[in-house]
Protein backbone atom coordinates (compact mmCIF):
# COMPACT_ATOMS: atom_id res chain seq x y z
CA UNK A 1 0.00 0.00 0.00
CA UNK A 2 2.85 2.35 0.86
CA UNK A 3 4.49 1.50 -2.51
CA UNK A 4 1.31 2.40 -4.36
CA UNK A 5 1.13 5.70 -2.49
CA UNK A 6 4.73 6.43 -3.39
CA UNK A 7 4.03 5.69 -7.04
CA UNK A 8 1.00 7.94 -6.92
CA UNK A 9 3.12 10.74 -5.49
CA UNK A 10 5.62 10.20 -8.31
CA UNK A 11 2.86 10.75 -10.83
CA UNK A 12 1.51 13.76 -9.00
CA UNK A 13 4.81 15.56 -8.38
CA UNK A 14 7.72 14.29 -10.44
CA UNK A 15 6.11 13.54 -13.81
CA UNK A 16 4.43 16.93 -14.37
CA UNK A 17 7.76 18.70 -14.07
CA UNK A 18 9.50 16.01 -16.14
CA UNK A 19 7.14 16.09 -19.13
CA UNK A 20 5.59 19.55 -18.96
CA UNK A 21 7.79 21.14 -21.62
CA UNK A 22 8.09 18.08 -23.89
CA UNK A 23 6.79 18.80 -27.38
CA UNK A 24 5.33 15.30 -27.62
CA UNK A 25 2.01 14.35 -26.04
CA UNK A 26 2.50 12.18 -22.94
CA UNK A 27 -0.27 10.06 -21.44
CA UNK A 28 0.30 8.11 -18.21
CA UNK A 29 -2.19 5.54 -16.93
CA UNK A 30 -2.29 3.31 -13.88
CA UNK A 31 -2.21 -0.48 -14.01
CA UNK A 32 -5.97 -0.46 -14.71
CA UNK A 33 -5.35 1.73 -17.79
CA UNK A 34 -6.99 4.72 -16.15
CA UNK A 35 -5.62 8.12 -17.08
CA UNK A 36 -3.43 9.66 -14.35
CA UNK A 37 -1.48 12.31 -16.22
CA UNK A 38 -1.57 14.36 -19.42
CA UNK A 39 1.11 16.90 -20.20
CA UNK A 40 0.05 20.21 -21.85
CA UNK A 41 0.87 18.82 -25.33
CA UNK A 42 -1.48 15.88 -24.71
CA UNK A 43 -4.23 18.17 -23.44
CA UNK A 44 -3.92 20.23 -26.63
CA UNK A 45 -3.78 17.14 -28.86
CA UNK A 46 -6.89 15.49 -27.38
CA UNK A 47 -8.75 18.73 -26.71
CA UNK A 48 -9.37 18.04 -23.02
CA UNK A 49 -7.89 18.78 -19.60
CA UNK A 50 -6.39 16.30 -17.17
CA UNK A 51 -9.10 17.15 -14.64
CA UNK A 52 -11.85 16.22 -17.10
CA UNK A 53 -10.48 12.75 -17.84
CA UNK A 54 -8.46 11.79 -14.77
CA UNK A 55 -9.21 8.24 -13.56
CA UNK A 56 -11.13 7.65 -16.79
CA UNK A 57 -10.24 4.64 -18.94
CA UNK A 58 -7.85 5.40 -21.79
CA UNK A 59 -10.59 3.98 -24.01
CA UNK A 60 -11.88 7.55 -24.31
CA UNK A 61 -8.75 8.40 -26.31
CA UNK A 62 -9.20 5.64 -28.91
CA UNK A 63 -11.35 6.00 -32.01
CA UNK A 64 -12.01 2.25 -32.18
CA UNK A 65 -12.75 -0.32 -29.43
CA UNK A 66 -10.81 -2.87 -31.44
CA UNK A 67 -7.61 -0.82 -31.22
CA UNK A 68 -8.04 -0.29 -27.48
CA UNK A 69 -8.41 -4.03 -26.94
CA UNK A 70 -5.52 -4.93 -29.24
CA UNK A 71 -3.11 -2.56 -27.56
CA UNK A 72 -4.18 -3.89 -24.17
CA UNK A 73 -3.14 -7.36 -25.31
CA UNK A 74 0.04 -6.27 -27.05
CA UNK A 75 1.39 -3.39 -24.97
CA UNK A 76 -0.46 -2.27 -21.91
CA UNK A 77 -0.40 -5.37 -19.71
CA UNK A 78 2.05 -6.76 -17.10
CA UNK A 79 3.55 -9.25 -19.57
CA UNK A 80 4.32 -6.70 -22.28
CA UNK A 81 7.82 -5.52 -23.12
CA UNK A 82 9.03 -2.17 -21.74
CA UNK A 83 7.49 0.95 -23.23
CA UNK A 84 10.51 1.92 -25.32
CA UNK A 85 10.13 -0.72 -28.03
CA UNK A 86 9.05 0.02 -31.61
CA UNK A 87 6.46 2.64 -32.41
CA UNK A 88 3.01 1.85 -33.76
CA UNK A 89 0.26 3.92 -35.37
CA UNK A 90 -3.33 3.92 -34.14
CA UNK A 91 -6.47 6.00 -34.72
CA UNK A 92 -7.20 8.30 -31.79
CA UNK A 93 -10.01 10.81 -31.31
CA UNK A 94 -10.26 14.20 -29.66
CA UNK A 95 -12.87 15.29 -27.15
CA UNK A 96 -15.00 16.74 -29.98
CA UNK A 97 -14.82 13.51 -32.02
CA UNK A 98 -12.10 14.42 -34.53
CA UNK A 99 -10.15 11.31 -35.51
CA UNK A 100 -6.42 11.44 -36.18
CA UNK A 101 -3.51 9.07 -36.68
CA UNK A 102 -1.11 8.93 -33.75
CA UNK A 103 2.38 7.52 -33.90
CA UNK A 104 2.89 6.01 -30.45
CA UNK A 105 5.78 4.76 -28.35
CA UNK A 106 4.55 3.16 -25.18
CA UNK A 107 4.16 0.30 -22.80
CA UNK A 108 4.53 -0.64 -19.13
CA UNK A 109 6.92 1.01 -16.68
CA UNK A 110 8.33 -1.32 -14.02
CA UNK A 111 10.00 -0.81 -10.66
CA UNK A 112 13.23 -2.41 -9.55
CA UNK A 113 11.40 -5.67 -8.90
CA UNK A 114 10.01 -5.63 -12.47
CA UNK A 115 6.51 -5.05 -11.18
CA UNK A 116 4.37 -2.85 -13.47
CA UNK A 117 3.65 0.45 -11.75
CA UNK A 118 2.17 2.46 -14.66
CA UNK A 119 1.74 2.65 -18.42
CA UNK A 120 3.25 5.48 -20.46
CA UNK A 121 2.52 6.51 -24.05
CA UNK A 122 4.27 9.18 -26.16
CA UNK A 123 1.97 10.25 -29.02
CA UNK A 124 2.48 12.44 -32.10
CA UNK A 125 -0.26 13.34 -34.56
CA UNK A 126 1.04 12.17 -37.95
CA UNK A 127 -2.22 12.62 -39.87
CA UNK A 128 -0.89 15.57 -41.84
CA UNK A 129 2.40 13.82 -42.52
CA UNK A 130 0.56 10.78 -43.84
CA UNK A 131 -1.76 12.96 -45.91
CA UNK A 132 1.19 14.89 -47.33
CA UNK A 133 3.06 11.68 -48.13
CA UNK A 134 -0.06 10.34 -49.82
CA UNK A 135 -0.50 13.59 -51.75
CA UNK A 136 3.14 13.53 -52.83
CA UNK A 137 2.76 9.93 -53.97
CA UNK A 138 -0.32 10.87 -55.97
CA UNK A 139 1.49 13.92 -57.38
CA UNK A 140 4.29 11.65 -58.56
CA UNK A 141 1.76 9.32 -60.20
CA UNK A 142 0.11 12.27 -61.96
CA UNK A 143 3.31 13.88 -63.16
CA UNK A 144 4.80 10.61 -64.41
CA UNK A 145 1.66 9.46 -66.27
CA UNK A 146 2.67 9.45 -69.91
CA UNK A 147 -0.89 8.98 -71.13
CA UNK A 148 -1.98 12.37 -69.74
CA UNK A 149 -1.45 15.66 -71.52
CA UNK A 150 -0.66 18.87 -69.64
CA UNK A 151 -4.29 19.91 -69.27
CA UNK A 152 -5.31 16.54 -67.81
CA UNK A 153 -2.40 16.59 -65.38
CA UNK A 154 -3.33 20.06 -64.16
CA UNK A 155 -6.94 18.93 -63.78
CA UNK A 156 -5.84 16.04 -61.57
CA UNK A 157 -3.52 18.25 -59.53
CA UNK A 158 -6.38 20.67 -58.95
CA UNK A 159 -8.58 17.76 -57.83
CA UNK A 160 -5.81 16.46 -55.56
CA UNK A 161 -5.33 19.89 -54.01
CA UNK A 162 -9.06 20.37 -53.44
CA UNK A 163 -9.21 17.02 -51.66
CA UNK A 164 -6.08 17.53 -49.57
CA UNK A 165 -6.83 21.08 -48.43
CA UNK A 166 -10.56 20.45 -48.07
CA UNK A 167 -11.32 23.37 -50.40
CA UNK A 168 -13.75 22.83 -53.31
CA UNK A 169 -12.41 25.47 -55.72
CA UNK A 170 -9.08 25.08 -57.51
CA UNK A 171 -7.64 27.50 -60.07
CA UNK A 172 -4.59 27.75 -62.30
CA UNK A 173 -4.30 31.42 -63.26
CA UNK A 174 -2.12 33.54 -65.51
CA UNK A 175 -1.43 37.09 -64.37
CA UNK A 176 -0.25 39.87 -66.66
CA UNK A 177 -0.06 43.24 -64.96
CA UNK A 178 -3.36 43.55 -63.11
CA UNK A 179 -5.13 41.12 -65.44
CA UNK A 180 -5.98 37.81 -63.74
CA UNK A 181 -7.04 35.14 -66.26
CA UNK A 182 -8.40 31.72 -65.33
CA UNK A 183 -6.40 29.14 -67.30
CA UNK A 184 -8.03 26.07 -65.78
CA UNK A 185 -10.41 25.60 -62.87
CA UNK A 186 -12.44 23.21 -60.76
CA UNK A 187 -15.63 24.57 -59.24
CA UNK A 188 -18.49 22.55 -57.70
CA UNK A 189 -21.06 24.61 -59.60
CA UNK A 190 -18.93 25.07 -62.75
CA UNK A 191 -19.04 28.82 -62.12
CA UNK A 192 -15.45 29.30 -63.30
CA UNK A 193 -14.40 28.70 -66.89
CA UNK A 194 -11.09 28.99 -68.71
CA UNK A 195 -10.67 32.46 -70.15
CA UNK A 196 -12.57 34.35 -67.46
CA UNK A 197 -10.78 37.57 -66.52
CA UNK A 198 -10.69 39.42 -63.18
CA UNK A 199 -8.86 42.40 -61.78
CA UNK A 200 -5.94 41.02 -59.75
CA UNK A 201 -6.79 43.31 -56.84
CA UNK A 202 -10.20 41.66 -56.48
CA UNK A 203 -8.55 38.29 -55.82
CA UNK A 204 -6.66 36.96 -52.81
CA UNK A 205 -3.86 36.18 -55.25
CA UNK A 206 -2.90 39.85 -54.98
CA UNK A 207 -1.47 38.96 -51.55
CA UNK A 208 0.49 36.07 -53.06
CA UNK A 209 1.93 38.36 -55.73
CA UNK A 210 2.71 41.08 -53.24
CA UNK A 211 4.57 38.65 -50.95
CA UNK A 212 5.92 36.55 -53.84
CA UNK A 213 5.29 33.56 -51.60
CA UNK A 214 2.62 31.06 -50.53
CA UNK A 215 -0.21 32.71 -48.58
CA UNK A 216 -3.19 31.23 -46.78
CA UNK A 217 -6.26 32.49 -44.90
CA UNK A 218 -8.43 29.90 -43.17
CA UNK A 219 -11.21 32.23 -41.90
CA UNK A 220 -11.23 35.57 -43.67
CA UNK A 221 -14.39 36.80 -41.93
CA UNK A 222 -12.58 36.65 -38.60
CA UNK A 223 -9.33 38.14 -39.90
CA UNK A 224 -7.93 41.59 -40.59
CA UNK A 225 -8.51 41.19 -44.37
CA UNK A 226 -12.29 40.81 -44.15
CA UNK A 227 -12.63 44.10 -46.05
CA UNK A 228 -10.84 42.56 -49.06
CA UNK A 229 -12.86 42.84 -52.33
CA UNK A 230 -12.68 39.06 -52.81
CA UNK A 231 -14.47 38.52 -49.51
CA UNK A 232 -16.91 41.34 -50.14
CA UNK A 233 -17.79 40.25 -53.70
CA UNK A 234 -17.42 36.47 -53.61
CA UNK A 235 -17.65 35.59 -49.92
CA UNK A 236 -14.63 33.29 -49.98
CA UNK A 237 -13.73 32.45 -46.39
CA UNK A 238 -10.72 30.21 -46.97
CA UNK A 239 -7.86 30.50 -49.46
CA UNK A 240 -4.37 29.16 -50.02
CA UNK A 241 -2.30 30.07 -53.07
CA UNK A 242 1.24 29.93 -54.42
CA UNK A 243 3.01 31.84 -57.20
CA UNK A 244 4.06 29.96 -60.33
CA UNK A 245 7.41 30.78 -61.89
CA UNK A 246 8.68 29.98 -65.37
CA UNK A 247 12.42 30.35 -65.76
CA UNK A 248 12.49 32.74 -62.82
CA UNK A 249 9.64 34.93 -64.07
CA UNK A 250 6.21 35.00 -62.47
CA UNK A 251 3.50 33.41 -64.59
CA UNK A 252 0.44 33.26 -62.33
CA UNK A 253 -0.83 31.30 -59.34
CA UNK A 254 -2.09 27.91 -58.27
CA UNK A 255 -4.76 28.46 -55.63
CA UNK A 256 -7.59 26.80 -53.74
CA UNK A 257 -10.51 28.40 -51.92
CA UNK A 258 -13.86 27.85 -50.25
CA UNK A 259 -16.91 29.86 -49.17
CA UNK A 260 -16.63 28.08 -45.80
CA UNK A 261 -13.88 28.53 -43.18
CA UNK A 262 -11.44 25.65 -42.81
CA UNK A 263 -8.83 24.44 -40.34
CA UNK A 264 -5.76 26.63 -39.88
CA UNK A 265 -3.12 25.94 -42.49
CA UNK A 266 0.12 24.40 -41.27
CA UNK A 267 3.66 24.55 -42.71
CA UNK A 268 3.21 21.21 -44.47
CA UNK A 269 0.25 22.67 -46.41
CA UNK A 270 2.36 25.57 -47.64
CA UNK A 271 5.23 23.27 -48.60
CA UNK A 272 2.94 20.87 -50.46
CA UNK A 273 1.30 23.68 -52.43
CA UNK A 274 4.73 25.07 -53.21
CA UNK A 275 5.66 21.69 -54.69
CA UNK A 276 2.44 21.64 -56.72
CA UNK A 277 3.17 25.12 -58.07
CA UNK A 278 6.80 24.27 -58.84
CA UNK A 279 5.74 21.24 -60.88
CA UNK A 280 3.17 23.30 -62.81
CA UNK A 281 5.85 25.92 -63.48
CA UNK A 282 8.28 23.29 -64.75
CA UNK A 283 5.61 21.77 -66.99
CA UNK A 284 4.59 25.19 -68.33
CA UNK A 285 8.23 25.92 -69.10
CA UNK A 286 8.62 22.56 -70.83
CA UNK A 287 5.36 23.13 -72.72
CA UNK A 288 6.55 26.58 -73.77
CA UNK A 289 9.88 25.14 -74.95
CA UNK A 290 8.09 22.36 -76.82
CA UNK A 291 5.75 24.84 -78.51
CA UNK A 292 8.72 27.02 -79.45
CA UNK A 293 10.48 23.97 -80.90
CA UNK A 294 7.37 22.95 -82.82
CA UNK A 295 6.99 26.50 -84.12
CA UNK A 296 10.63 26.52 -85.22
CA UNK A 297 10.16 23.16 -86.93
CA UNK A 298 7.04 24.46 -88.65
CA UNK A 299 8.93 27.52 -89.84
CA UNK A 300 11.73 25.33 -91.17
CA UNK A 301 9.22 23.10 -92.90
CA UNK A 302 7.47 26.12 -94.39
CA UNK A 303 10.79 27.53 -95.58
CA UNK A 304 11.73 24.17 -97.08
CA UNK A 305 8.43 23.96 -98.97
CA UNK A 306 7.81 27.61 -99.83
CA UNK A 307 8.98 29.86 -102.60
CA UNK A 308 10.54 32.87 -100.88
CA UNK A 309 9.32 35.43 -103.43
CA UNK A 310 5.67 34.48 -103.87
CA UNK A 311 5.15 32.59 -100.58
CA UNK A 312 3.45 29.85 -102.60
CA UNK A 313 4.65 26.24 -102.54
CA UNK A 314 7.94 25.49 -104.30
CA UNK A 315 8.68 22.84 -106.93
CA UNK A 316 9.87 20.29 -104.35
CA UNK A 317 6.58 20.43 -102.47
CA UNK A 318 4.51 20.43 -105.67
CA UNK A 319 6.24 17.29 -106.91
CA UNK A 320 5.46 15.37 -103.71
CA UNK A 321 1.92 16.71 -103.45
CA UNK A 322 1.08 15.86 -107.06
CA UNK A 323 2.42 12.32 -106.63
CA UNK A 324 0.13 11.78 -103.64
CA UNK A 325 -2.91 13.29 -105.36
CA UNK A 326 -2.44 11.18 -108.47
CA UNK A 327 -2.19 8.02 -106.37
CA UNK A 328 -5.37 8.98 -104.53
CA UNK A 329 -7.20 9.60 -107.80
CA UNK A 330 -6.05 6.25 -109.16
CA UNK A 331 -7.26 4.44 -106.07
CA UNK A 332 -10.55 6.20 -105.39
CA UNK A 333 -11.39 7.41 -108.93
CA UNK A 334 -11.73 10.99 -107.71
CA UNK A 335 -11.65 13.89 -110.19
CA UNK A 336 -8.61 16.16 -110.36
CA UNK A 337 -7.65 19.04 -112.61
CA UNK A 338 -4.08 20.22 -113.21
CA UNK A 339 -3.24 23.63 -114.67
CA UNK A 340 -0.01 25.27 -115.79
CA UNK A 341 0.07 29.08 -115.52
CA UNK A 342 2.56 31.28 -117.33
CA UNK A 343 2.95 35.06 -117.41
CA UNK A 344 2.65 36.57 -120.89
CA UNK A 345 5.68 38.47 -122.27
CA UNK A 346 7.46 38.19 -118.92
CA UNK A 347 10.93 38.69 -120.40
CA UNK A 348 9.73 41.88 -122.03
CA UNK A 349 8.38 43.03 -118.65
CA UNK A 350 11.80 42.54 -117.03
CA UNK A 351 13.69 44.09 -119.93
CA UNK A 352 11.42 47.15 -120.08
CA UNK A 353 10.74 47.90 -116.42
CA UNK A 354 13.48 45.95 -114.64
CA UNK A 355 13.54 42.77 -112.58
CA UNK A 356 11.90 44.57 -109.67
CA UNK A 357 8.75 44.92 -111.77
CA UNK A 358 8.85 41.21 -112.56
CA UNK A 359 9.23 40.34 -108.87
CA UNK A 360 6.29 42.56 -107.95
CA UNK A 361 4.14 40.90 -110.62
CA UNK A 362 4.95 37.44 -109.26
CA UNK A 363 4.28 38.56 -105.69
CA UNK A 364 0.92 40.03 -106.69
CA UNK A 365 0.02 36.74 -108.34
CA UNK A 366 0.79 34.96 -105.06
CA UNK A 367 -1.55 37.35 -103.25
CA UNK A 368 -4.33 36.79 -105.79
CA UNK A 369 -3.96 33.00 -105.51
CA UNK A 370 -4.25 33.11 -101.72
CA UNK A 371 -7.41 35.17 -102.01
CA UNK A 372 -9.00 33.00 -104.70
CA UNK A 373 -7.88 29.50 -103.73
CA UNK A 374 -10.04 27.00 -101.89
CA UNK A 375 -8.94 24.95 -98.89
CA UNK A 376 -7.79 21.88 -100.81
CA UNK A 377 -6.30 23.67 -103.82
CA UNK A 378 -2.52 23.49 -104.22
CA UNK A 379 -0.71 26.35 -105.97
CA UNK A 380 3.04 26.67 -106.35
CA UNK A 381 5.86 28.16 -108.36
CA UNK A 382 7.07 25.58 -110.84
CA UNK A 383 9.94 27.71 -112.11
CA UNK A 384 10.62 31.27 -113.25
CA UNK A 385 7.27 32.84 -114.17
CA UNK A 386 5.51 29.46 -114.44
CA UNK A 387 3.11 28.10 -111.81
CA UNK A 388 1.35 24.80 -111.24
CA UNK A 389 -2.22 24.52 -109.93
CA UNK A 390 -3.43 21.19 -108.54
CA UNK A 391 -7.19 21.20 -107.96
CA UNK A 392 -8.28 17.99 -106.14
CA UNK A 393 -11.93 16.93 -106.21
CA UNK A 394 -12.46 19.31 -109.15
CA UNK A 395 -13.73 18.36 -112.59
CA UNK A 396 -13.05 20.27 -115.79
CA UNK A 397 -16.17 22.44 -115.55
CA UNK A 398 -15.43 23.43 -111.97
CA UNK A 399 -11.81 24.16 -112.78
CA UNK A 400 -12.77 26.36 -115.73
CA UNK A 401 -14.60 28.76 -113.42
CA UNK A 402 -11.70 28.95 -110.97
CA UNK A 403 -9.01 29.41 -113.60
CA UNK A 404 -10.94 31.99 -115.62
CA UNK A 405 -11.32 34.00 -112.42
CA UNK A 406 -7.52 33.96 -112.01
CA UNK A 407 -6.99 35.29 -115.53
CA UNK A 408 -9.47 38.11 -114.92
CA UNK A 409 -7.98 39.05 -111.54
CA UNK A 410 -4.42 39.25 -112.90
CA UNK A 411 -5.51 41.36 -115.87
CA UNK A 412 -7.37 43.74 -113.57
CA UNK A 413 -4.39 44.17 -111.23
CA UNK A 414 -2.44 47.41 -111.65
CA UNK A 415 1.25 47.53 -110.76
CA UNK A 416 3.07 50.80 -110.08
CA UNK A 417 6.86 50.77 -110.49
CA UNK A 418 8.94 53.97 -110.50
CA UNK A 419 5.98 56.02 -111.63
CA UNK A 420 5.03 53.56 -114.34
CA UNK A 421 1.61 51.89 -114.45
CA UNK A 422 1.82 48.28 -115.60
CA UNK A 423 -0.75 45.59 -116.34
CA UNK A 424 0.11 41.93 -116.77
CA UNK A 425 -1.70 38.95 -118.23
CA UNK A 426 -1.39 35.20 -117.82
CA UNK A 427 -2.14 32.20 -119.98
CA UNK A 428 -3.34 28.88 -118.54
CA UNK A 429 -3.45 25.38 -119.92
CA UNK A 430 -5.40 22.77 -117.98
CA UNK A 431 -6.38 19.11 -118.15
CA UNK A 432 -8.09 16.48 -116.03
CA UNK A 433 -6.76 13.26 -114.55
CA UNK A 434 -7.16 10.07 -116.55
CA UNK A 435 -6.41 6.57 -115.36
CA UNK A 436 -2.69 5.67 -115.19
CA UNK A 437 -1.62 9.31 -115.44
CA UNK A 438 1.88 10.09 -114.19
CA UNK A 439 3.30 13.49 -113.35
CA UNK A 440 4.96 13.65 -116.74
CA UNK A 441 1.86 12.72 -118.73
CA UNK A 442 -0.59 15.05 -117.01
CA UNK A 443 1.84 18.00 -116.95
CA UNK A 444 2.69 17.44 -120.61
CA UNK A 445 -1.00 17.67 -121.56
CA UNK A 446 -1.43 20.84 -119.52
CA UNK A 447 1.70 22.31 -121.20
CA UNK A 448 0.22 21.50 -124.61
CA UNK A 449 -2.94 23.39 -123.64
CA UNK A 450 -0.80 26.29 -122.38
CA UNK A 451 0.97 26.60 -125.75
CA UNK A 452 -2.45 26.60 -127.39
CA UNK A 453 -3.49 29.54 -125.17
CA UNK A 454 -0.34 31.41 -126.17
CA UNK A 455 -0.98 30.79 -129.88
CA UNK A 456 -4.60 31.91 -129.53
CA UNK A 457 -3.68 35.35 -128.25
CA UNK A 458 -2.69 34.88 -124.59
CA UNK A 459 -4.63 36.21 -121.56
CA UNK A 460 -6.85 33.15 -121.75
CA UNK A 461 -7.35 29.52 -120.65
CA UNK A 462 -7.31 26.46 -122.88
CA UNK A 463 -8.17 22.83 -122.17
CA UNK A 464 -6.39 19.69 -123.25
Amino acid sequence: MNKAIEHHKDVETILPSLFRNLDTAVVIADTQRRIQFLNPEAEALFGCTLESVKNTSTRVLYAEQEDFDAKGRERFNPEAEPYYHNAYVVRYKTADGHVFLGETHGGPVCDDNQDVIMYVAFIQDISTRVEVESALSQLHSITSARNLDFSKRVERILSLGCKHFGLPIGILSQIVGQRYTVQQAIHPECALQAGQVFDLQTTYCSHVYQANEVKGFHHVGASDIRSHPCYQHFGLEAYIGAPIFIDGERYGTLNFSSPEPTRPFIPQDFELLRLFAEWVGHELARLRDWEALEHAQQLLEIQANTDSLTQLYNRHYLTNALTKELARCERYKNPLTLAVVDFDHFKNLNDTYGHRAGDIALQRFGNIVREESRTNDIYGRWGGEEFLCVLPETDIDGAKVVLQRLVERVHAEVIHVDGQTIRCTISIGYTHFVSHDTQDTIIQRADTALYKAKRNGRNRIEQA
